[in-house]
């Protein structure tokens, strides 16, 4: 007999209603509140038959009136059991309730037959006509009552401030809607469609389209703020809007149904506590919803820390079932409870406060492995003031074993990758080094010695040497500079940026090159174009110098044109740069690998124009980081053009100009730009020989007296020796990347000696951080191997004959000031 009320109770076959079909939510809460109307109706109506029986002693046939009461009792119950299947699928007691029903209602009929001859002494028809007669009179009365309630409730959607209101699935207003009318002065004619739009502040009609296109999305429930336009008030109120998706059998929107709620003056009180009151339900359907379905363990526990409720996550989890747990003690299921888990239990109970995310590491109940779990606890009670009576506690378990194994390989999987990059750091800074410390001193030589030769073969041969050595040096770069992006050490550095100017520098620069190759480059500004953009110039630079260059590479005859055209129209604002030539042009396949790094659209064009293929890859990078776009266009044997488009600043920002070029005749140009002469002391600190002699000659060259050492610490020697000689140095250049003691490390100890002197830092400038860790550490300013005659001598120049001592240690302290600043901001962070 237990085992049968077990089994009648079990709904662990059943799913419930809800998940029984495609259930709307309107479908299934009409049939639960007709079967709870319809129960509550039929235990009413034997109530009042049982009544009448004992009240009227005459009555005739009592025992088929109560009869009749039984009957109609069995099918309320059998209403109400429906109603409940949609929650809990009791579909055995159901069928046992319709058996019952099904009994009483034959019974009924067979005591109905056997007492036919009964029946036939009913009353008289004249009787039964004045009973009827009582009965219309009695259900007009209701109709009338009904009828009265009817005008009520319309007179109440009349009078209230609330507009109602239904669109389509488009969010259209599709037929006339009278209480929006009326609130916003809007005419039919002005609101169909979207004329809705136009009485919402403007402020708030993107955030209120942004939601609804979001609810629309989702078919999830719309809810949104802002301000209407009050015809009555002849101003703007604050609403809230809700509104739900009334779907079709499929799950398609057929058209939205909801409310704007005048909330200005909090007149609609009545309004909001339904929304409240829909919310508080929604969110228990939502919390039950959660608990059933929770991926985690949650149960609660009373104040002997019983188990009053627990889901079925944490029960396998325990090793046991969730009837199980019911009534018994927590200790008897977890291990290490006292030590470990019930002192989290009295704290919520004793302070009422929860205890959040709390790590437990113990062995699991069934298996015994060591297992770690995330525990949270949260009161639940009375509230009596600002005082809580815990009457139980809400747990909820989550074992995040697998997770703390992950984190362990994370952290040593992190660990890797930064030594890793810390190595190809390093390698990258080393190969830099020792690639260009050489390439500098056979590009200085050689400049040296087209300083010596007049035989017209012997500087070709010369220009020969540096020009390959000049290439070398640009492949360099374009590894280094792809290498950087890869690693994420490359920045862009935004300002503002005279484009005219800019463009007029790479024309100048470019149309040597084009006039080399016998092809015609020419600048065209479309229209008028922004006087300044907000961009980094040197990426922009080397952008446009590596396409066109490429244009000049691969165009033997013919014409390269950059064509510069102010996108106005686009949002926001944008700059393109068109780059076209008539060149060997790309199939669709060529294009398709043109972008990777090392590739280029036909390994024959390598062997034919040379180039590492790393140049549209870097280009391509450098674009996107400046938040700009890259294309082509391109077809074989007629030509390509490459378009790069870079957003600027905000149109109202924008000073339009129509530039005009002037391109450089290359007979202007002369070997070697005019240098300042320079009368100063300077010192030249390098462990590369050939790196100081070609230093030393060009200073020397320039006027200066130089003097050299071998490594920092005989570079700090020598300049503490000269200032307590009283022969000071005006300025020392000093290599970053030495043995014994580096760069950083000697001018750390020149400045603590009080050794002001301008420091000019010299590295191969390998990685990003280069620069900034030579300003920071002391120097004044920067210059990068191989080493430049003319940048090298006007910057000597620029620190001994224009910028103050004053005006060094000034900006040296600003810094040092700024780097501060930095540290505390990022130790505050963490």
């Amino acid at each position: 007999m237990p085992e049968f009320f077990q089994k009648l109770f079990d709904t662990s076959d059943f799913p419930p209603r809800w998940y029984c079909g495609n259930w709307s939510e309107f479908l299934g809460w009409l049939h639960v509140v007709s079967d709870i109307a319809i129960g509550a109706a039929y235990f009413g109506i034997p109530l009042s038959l049982i009544y009448f029986v004992r009240t009227r002693k005459d009555i005739i046939l009592p025992r088929i009136i109560y009869l009749f009461a039984a009957f109609i009792v069995a099918c309320g119950v059998t209403h109400m059991i429906e109603a409940a299947i949609f929650w809990t699928p009791v579909y055995r007691i159901s069928g046992l309730a319709k058996l019952f029903t099904a009994i009483v209602s034959w019974v009924t009929l067979g005591v109905i037959i056997k007492n036919l001859p009964g029946v036939m002494q009913l009353p008289s028809l004249t009787a039964t006509i004045d009973r009827l007669e009582s009965e219309v009179e009695q259900r007009t009365h209701t109709e009338r009552q009904l009828l009265a309630a009817n005008a009520r409730h319309q007179a109440l959607i009349e009078g209230t401030r609330s507009i109602v209101w239904t669109a389509s699935s488009e969010g259209k207003f599709t037929s006339p809607q009278a209480s929006w009318s009326r609130y916003t002065g809007q005419s039919w004619e002005e609101l169909k469609g979207f004329g809705w739009v136009k009485v919402i502040h403007e402020e708030d009609r993107d955030e209120l389209l942004r939601k609804w296109n979001q609810a629309s999305t989702t078919q999830t429930k719309y809810q949104a703020t802002g301000r209407i336009w009050s015809a009555a008030n002849q101003e703007w109120h604050q609403f809230v809007a809700e509104a739900v998706p009334v779907l079709d059998d499929e799950n398609n929107v057929i058209e939205w149904v909801g409310t704007i709620s005048d909330i200005e003056g909090q007149h609609q009180a009545e309004t909001n506590l339904g929304i409240a009151r829909n919310e508080i339900l929604e969110q228990k359907r939502e919390l039950e919803l959660i608990y059933q379905s929770a991926p985690v363990g949650m149960s609660l526990v009373d104040r002997e820390y019983r188990f009053l409720r627990i889901n079925d996550m944490l029960a396998k989890l325990n090793g046991a079932s969730g009837e199980e747990h019911i009534g018994r003690r927590a200790d008897e299921f977890l291990n290490g409870f006292q030590d470990q888990i019930k002192p989290h239990y009295d704290r919520v109970f004793e302070t009422g406060e929860p205890v959040v995310d709390v790590e437990i590491v113990g062995t699991h109940p069934v298996s015994g492995e060591g297992r770690t779990w995330l525990a949270s606890y949260y009161p639940l009670g009375n509230q009596d003031g600002e005082d809580i009576e815990v009457t139980a506690v809400s747990a909820i378990i989550q074992d995040i074993t697998q997770r703390k194994e992950q984190e362990v390989r994370l952290r040593e999987s992190e660990q890797m990758a930064l030594a890793a990059n810390r190595s190809k750091s390093e390698f990258l800074a080393n190969m830099s080094h020792e690639i260009r410390t050489p390439m500098a001193a056979i590009l200085g030589y050689a400049d040296v010695l087209l300083g010596h030769l007049q035989d017209p073969d012997n500087r070709n041969c010369v220009l020969i040497m540096k020009r390959n050595g000049e290439h070398l040096l640009e492949l360099i770069n374009d590894i280094l500079d792809l290498s950087r992006i890869e690693a994420g050490k490359l920045d862009v550095d935004v300002e503002p940026t005279a484009l005219p100017q800019l463009v007029a520098d790479v024309q100048s620069l470019m149309a040597v090159r084009a006039e080399e190759k016998k092809v015609q480059f020419n600048v065209l500004f479309e229209g008028l174009v922004p006087r300044t953009i907000q961009t980094d110039p040197t990426r922009l630079r080397q952008v446009l110098i590596n396409l066109i260059g490429n244009a000049i590479k691969f165009t033997d005859e013919g014409e390269v044109r950059l064509r510069v055209k102010f996108l106005d129209g686009s949002q926001p604002p944008m700059i393109e740069f068109a780059i076209e030539d008539t060149g060997i042009g790309m199939t669709r396949e060529q294009q398709e690998r043109l972008f990777k790094p090392f590739s280029q659209g036909d390994s024959s064009v390598t062997r034919q124009y040379g180039g590492s293929g790393l140049g549209l890859a870097i280009s391509q990078r450098l674009v996107h980081m400046m938040d700009g776009e890259m294309d082509l266009t391109s077809q074989p044997q007629q030509g390509s053009t490459f378009f790069v488009r870079l957003p600027v600043a905000s149109f109202e920002d924008i000073e339009l100009v129509k530039p005009s070029l002037v391109v450089r005749d290359r007979e202007a140009d002369v070997p070697f730009p005019e240098t300042p002469r320079l009368s100063c002391r300077v010192l030249v600190v390098d462990d590369r020989r050939d790196v100081r002699h070609i230093s030393q000659h060009f200073l020397e060259k320039a006027g200066a007296v130089v003097a050299t050492a071998e490594d920092g610490q005989r570079g700090i020697d020598v300049a503490i020796a000269a200032r307590d000689a009283g022969e000071p140095f005006d300025l020392i250049v000093m290599d970053m990347q030495m043995p014994n003691v580096d760069g950083l490390h000697a001018t750390a100890q020149l400045r603590s000696a009080e050794i002001q002197w301008p420091i000019i830092a010299l590295t191969a400038d390998a990685m990003k951080g280069d620069r900034d860790r030579c300003l920071n550490g002391g120097c004044d300013d920067y210059l990068s191997k191989p080493i430049d005659q003319t940048k090298l001598i006007k910057m000597v120049a620029k620190y001994t004959q224009e910028v103050t001592r004053d005006d060094l240690i000034l900006k040296r302290q600003q810094r040092v000031d700024r780097l501060r600043g930095q540290i505390s901001e990022d130790n505050h962070a963490k």
